[in-house]
């Protein structure tokens, strides 16, 4: 059986690497947890390719999460949510299961098949344990030997020049960057605690920054499902996502926080406005109240992909527990040919400065938290009326046309 393997290699600051919607036509904001009767339906944590199944429409091997009980058992092969919801967008719910096939609201019609999945009487549900993984892991993987790496490496030498090393570094240090030795990208997940969650692998192109999605490689791999697999971790092991950068809170206490949705915008958006503390959900779908709880208390501006802007902006109105600021930066000005293609703040912040424009985005910035100290400093009972109602502000400024000299 492989093992993760350590080899040392150079690196100019640190030595070694690691070894490596909907269902079409339907509502996207069904949710994602049912109780029909005693039984209660929710879509199957991710516990590692197991747990991900062929998408009915789609037909992506690994991209479809069942509808399961409170024992595990799936509700039927066709019921689920594809985690491709911006190409796909399958969606079936058990309560438009249940609703297009009346008959089947009886217990015995509930799993597969019965005689494999049947809840027994008296048997005792498997035990979890909701764990961490050692922070040895991501001190041995951090490097700039990902292609990844070597992208933003390029981006930001044209556009700091000299000054890109001591950028780099900081983005390595802060965001602890690992790296596999396919140059595959190690996003590591760490708490407000320091407490390491799991690793999120992926590969990217090191000339455009795509991620790198066919092949025989997986399109995304999780350390933890690497430690399972070479029974490193124990299956019982639980894993609790947290967001990616979250552990820089604690570190910048008083930075305005913004929230995006992949880790690889939170890194760019990171590199060239460093007044901010980045962060990423890890998804469209990600933008979850547990997950956003660390956020309490501050001033959160949302950078939704190009697909996402309704959905975040609906879920931005039910936060209370802090001031939001939804940007419709990518809404109003992307072309509808880079709406097409689902672009992120990310794509939008390099096409701005090849396109010399970054300054534009600065502003956007910048004047979306000056409306909102605009509107406090004019009327004090604004902020009191914030704090109890989480209002929340959508737009800033248009995006100016012209070229503008990089900050």
């Amino acid at each position: 059986m492989s093992q993760v393997e350590v080899s040392h290699r150079p690196n100019p600051w640190k030595d070694g690497t690691w070894d490596s919607g909907t269902r079409r036509g339907s509502n996207k904001n069904q949710p994602t947890e049912l109780t029909l009767g005693m039984v209660n339906y929710s879509l199957q944590k991710y516990k590692g390719t197991a747990t991900r199944h062929t998408c009915p429409n789609c037909g992506d091997r690994h991209s479809f999460a069942y509808y399961v009980d409170d024992s595990g058992v799936p509700l039927h092969p066709s019921v689920g949510r594809c985690n491709h919801e911006s190409s796909c967008g399958y969606h079936y719910t058990p309560k438009e299961y249940f609703h297009d096939r009346p008959e089947c609201r009886t217990a015995k019609s509930f799993s597969f098949d019965k005689n494999k999945t049947e809840r027994k009487t008296g048997q005792a549900s498997r035990q979890t344990v909701t764990g961490y993984i050692s922070p040895q892991y991501v001190e041995r993987s951090q490097s700039v030997h990902s292609n990844f790496f070597r992208f933003i490496s390029s981006l930001l030498g044209s556009y700091y020049g000299s000054k890109a090393k001591e950028v780099l570094r900081r983005l390595l240090e802060e965001y602890r960057l690992g790296a596999t030795r396919d140059g595959a990208v190690i996003f590591w997940q760490i708490d407000r605690e320091n407490k390491v969650h799991t690793g999120k692998v992926m590969q990217y192109n090191p000339e455009n920054g795509h991620r790198i999605k066919g092949g025989e490689a997986l399109a995304v791999d999780w350390i933890h499902s690497k430690l399972k697999r070479q029974r490193v971790l124990p299956e019982e092991w639980q894993l609790s996502q947290c967001l990616f950068g979250e552990h820089l809170l604690n570190v910048y206490p008083d930075k305005v926080a913004v929230l995006v949705e992949s880790e690889k915008s939170a890194v760019i958006g990171s590199a060239i406005f460093p007044g901010y503390v980045w962060l990423a959900a890890g998804g469209k779908s990600q933008m979850r109240e547990e997950k956003l709880r660390v956020l309490a208390g501050r001033t959160v501006l949302l950078f939704p992909d190009a697909d996402a802007y309704a959905e975040w902006k609906q879920r931005a109105e039910c936060i209370s527990f802090c001031k939001v600021i939804v940007s419709d930066l990518i809404e109003k000005n992307a072309t509808p040919e880079q709406k097409a293609a689902h672009i992120d703040i990310a794509d939008w912040i390099v096409f701005q400065i090849r396109e010399s424009k970054i300054m534009c985005t600065a502003s956007h910035l910048v004047e979306a938290e000056r409306i909102l100290g605009r509107m406090i400093d004019k009327n004090p009972v604004l902020q009191k009326l914030i704090n109890e109602l989480d209002l929340v502000l959508v737009g800033t400024a248009p995006i100016c046309n012209g070229s503008e000299d990089p900050p």
